[in-house]
């Protein structure tokens, strides 16, 4: 037996999806004991852990403290997967600035407050007739929503009341998400599979909850590096990461960068949970 792993689930959705699932398989081929249990659960689920990986935490952002403690809680008993120091980082989308500082290409984007005038002024500024804005602390494509200038006072009245405590991300529309969104999968910084999420008519957002069509994707290689590129910009090298983004005449554009619980699709790519597997043990110190 190598360890006893951990893979954290939630309340809302505490069984494993089929990604995790072939993820946890190809551990215990390994000789690992693997179990799931929900981060806002018992504690007792995660006390004979050599490691917890932080798998499908969906929720976390509607009680941030208590998801915040809990990761604190975690690092400080065990090995988590990813990291305290990129949960930290990856928390709070103003990551999105520090990217582009560090030299990757983003599209324009603002973190203000939730607050209809501040958002107009950004607006009326970059010459937009409309943005996409979302909480700058939040997940799964909750209250994602594409603001136009001549209506935006009403939406910003609709948006949620997480994006108001939080405050909100501004960003450049981009017209290349119609073809479809390329999410970009990498373990231990190596490249390992995409796919493309392509939103249904009429839609620009290709989370689960908007049925976007997905599919297998091989990227050329330079955008795969472009990728890898860009984590290397993070705090540390990440276990498991998602780049999300669009091509643009062959620059990847990042628009999200997941080091938290980002499905990693690996059904689409059965081989990839090999590849997790044995990333994830050349990490673990027991």
């Amino acid at each position: 037996m190598v360890g006893v792993v951990v893979l954290a689930t939630s309340r809302e959705s505490p069984d494993l999806l089929v990604s995790d699932r072939l993820y946890a398989d190809a551990l215990e081929r390994r000789g690992c004991r693997v179990v799931s249990a929900p981060w806002d659960g018992p504690r007792s689920g995660f006390a004979d852990a050599d490691a917890v990986v932080i798998r499908a935490t969906w929720g976390y952002y509607r009680t941030l403290e208590a998801f915040r403690e809990w990761t604190e809680a975690m690092a400080s008993a065990t090995q988590l997967f990813n990291s305290i120091d990129l949960i930290r980082w990856n928390l709070r989308k103003d990551y999105v600035g520090k990217l582009a500082v560090a030299g990757v290409r983003v599209p324009r984007t603002h973190v203000v407050a939730c607050d209809a005038a501040i958002i107009d002024k950004v607006l009326a500024e970059e010459l937009w007739d409309r943005a996409v804005v979302k909480p700058a602390t939040g997940a799964s494509g909750h209250s994602v929503e594409l603001l136009q200038r001549a209506t935006l006072a009403e939406q910003v009245a609709n948006l949620s009341d997480e994006a108001r405590a939080s405050g909100v991300v501004v960003q450049e529309f981009l017209h290349e998400i119609a073809e479809g969104e390329l999410s970009l999968v990498y373990f231990d910084g190596v490249f390992s599979h995409a796919i493309r999420k392509r939103p249904p008519p009429g839609e620009f957002r290709s989370n689960s909850r908007y049925k976007p069509t997905r599919t297998a994707e091989t990227p050329p290689a330079a955008v795969t590096e472009q990728g890898a590129a860009c984590l290397a910009a993070l705090p540390e090298r990440p276990l498991y990461a998602r780049v999300d983004g669009v091509v643009r005449d062959g620059t990847l554009i990042v628009i999200e960068v997941e080091v938290l619980e980002p499905a990693l699709f690996m059904e689409f790519d059965p081989l990839s949970a090999e590849r997790f597997a044995a990333a994830t043990l050349g990490r673990l110190r027991l």
